[in-house]
């Protein structure tokens, strides 16, 4: 059985982007505050009330610093409804994309006729207690000075570079075109333009990450409603439905001992989205990836298929603005629009409906059918990600 077409996301909430509560006394929201605003942007968007999700599906996405098993409820009682299905989204920066189609099979099934999908987080203001580093992090990544994701992505940008001859050029090309992006996106966090030349000049974190290849932490809050087809026709907004999805966790191309790093599970995950969509790659007017770094961007546009593997010249000649050939990051990327832990994968699905809504505003793609949007998430040693989901979204069922 197919879900293809079957329902539609009819609602978007989207909170500012922050970075408040790092500094003594500085005014700052709970993590609850920020779930509490989104809910109410994505019901007020839908034209629908909190009363008309009681005994409907809440997919709520586990965070990094706010977590406990009971996650689900907790945003239950935070909202103050009662649902009759619950979801729970633990595929970290996957989990937005992961769950379009873990909502559209409850509703396909007849369990439920709305869900309210929500994340929110705060790192700034709240501390969640330490945890302490995994087993396998602790005794094999640490003593060799593997401290985190920027040193993790740094072996596989450098592997890349050195496979398909990409330089500064190419990764700042594409950081360049999203802070343009987030000029024109008023509810991005950064949004004074960048050369070519400011990046290649920025910080270096992790050689050869810079600090423009980097997301940007931030506290704050997105949810999307999803409904049946038949449903949205009587909504407020134009539907926008899930016509392919794709999910692939713990990917490994190649021995599992020794998995090609540059290719993540997005390879998978987009087929099967394109196959259950019949859409077509020269459809696709909208690419919103999961950019927690510039390079696992560009991976990803080849993962797809859009372009070969290695294919520098297909990074040179391609217009990736929004009036160009293949758009790509519209709203600026979370490296611009800030990264609220796990809830941050959320702005690439609200993007793409934006846009095939006609609300992207100075930064709208013309003549936009279709769009992609995608999710990775767990950064692991020795393979690339996790988690990874992809989904094709559109105006027509």
């Amino acid at each position: 059985m197919s879900i293809r077409g079957k329902t539609a996301v009819v609602g978007i909430g989207e909170t500012p982007t922050d970075r408040l509560g790092g500094k003594p006394g500085e005014a700052k929201k709970s993590t609850a505050e920020y779930l509490a605003w989104a809910a109410r942007l994505a019901i007020e968007d839908a034209g629908l009330t909190k009363k008309d999700f009681d005994g409907q599906g809440l997919a709520a996405i586990y965070t990094t610093n706010h977590s406990q098993p009971f996650w689900p409820e907790e945003v239950a009682a935070i909202l103050g409804i009662t649902p009759g299905v619950s979801l729970a989204g633990g595929n970290g920066g996957a989990s937005s994309v992961s769950l379009l189609g873990h909502a559209a099979a409850a509703i396909s099934a007849g369990l439920c006729d709305l869900v309210l999908v929500i994340a929110a987080a705060a790192p700034f203001s709240e501390r969640g207690g330490h945890r302490g580093a995994h087993g396998d992090t602790r005794d094999f990544e640490m003593p060799f000075g593997v401290m985190g994701p920027n040193c993790k992505i740094s072996f596989v940008m450098s592997r890349y570079m050195h496979e398909s001859g990409m330089t500064e050029d190419h990764f700042g090309k594409v950081a360049v075109t999203g802070r343009y992006h987030a000029s024109l996106n008023p509810n991005a966090y950064l949004r004074k333009p960048i050369t070519l030349d400011d990046y290649k000049k920025s910080r270096m974190i992790s050689d050869p990450i810079r600090l423009y290849d980097c997301v940007m932490p931030a506290n704050g809050g997105k949810a999307y409603i999803m409904t049946s087809a038949e449903r949205a026709k009587t909504m407020r907004k134009p539907p926008v439905y899930l016509l392919g999805w794709g999910e692939c966790n713990n990917a490994s191309f190649g021995p599992r001992y020794r998995a090609n790093p540059l290719i993540t599970g997005i390879t998978d995950a987009g087929k099967r989205a394109f196959a259950m969509s019949g859409v077509a790659h020269k459809d696709i007017r909208c690419l919103n990836l999961y950019d927690d770094y510039i390079p696992v961007v560009m991976i990803q546009i080849e993962d797809l298929g859009f372009c070969g593997r290695n294919d520098k010249a297909f990074f040179e000649k391609t217009d990736f603005t929004f009036k160009g050939d293949l758009p790509i990051q519209t709203s600026g990327g979370m490296i611009n629009c800030g990264q609220p832990s796990t809830t941050g994968g959320m702005l690439h699905v609200i993007e793409t409906v934006r846009q095939i809504r006609g609300e992207g505003g100075e930064r709208q793609v013309p003549n936009i059918k279709f769009g992609i949007s995608t999710g990775v998430g767990a950064v692991n040693y020795g393979k690339n990600f996790g988690c990874t989901a992809a989904a094709i979204l559109g105006s027509e069922a």
